[in-house]
């Protein structure tokens, strides 16, 4: 998982480069800020399964309740950091959705690589 997120931020960091190359900088730190709440969703992730290595239980509804409040943390962080930087950053959206997209899509690609063991 950890190399899924190093293959992540290389992935956001390519972009912003091509955005800073191609719009200049404004657009590359609208890509880096979008990536990087894809980036900070994706650690919450897998922060909540490093944990869960440790705090193992086999209880179905504590492992649903589990669940739930991880997709709703992550869903409402990543919420308000895109609102965030839409409205109070004033960030362009599409550069911005861009980056974001293109970090949620690379670390689907990652997790379609070898599996690291625990």
């Amino acid at each position: 998982m950890f190399l899924g997120l190093v293959l992540q931020a290389s992935f956001i960091v390519i972009v912003a480069m091509l955005g800073l190359a191609w719009q200049g900088w404004t657009v590359a730190g609208a890509t880096l800020y979008g990536g990087g709440v894809a980036l900070l969703n994706t650690a919450m992730l897998v922060w909540r399964w490093h944990r869960g290595l440790r705090d193992y239980h086999c209880d179905g509804e504590r492992h649903l309740k589990s669940f739930h409040r991880s997709f709703l943390e992550r869903f409402f962080v990543v919420a308000i950091l895109l609102a965030t930087g839409l409205g109070v950053l004033s960030l362009a959206a599409l550069p911005l959705l861009t980056g974001f997209i293109v970090g949620q899509l690379a670390w689907m690609a990652a997790s379609l690589g070898p599996r690291e063991r625990t």
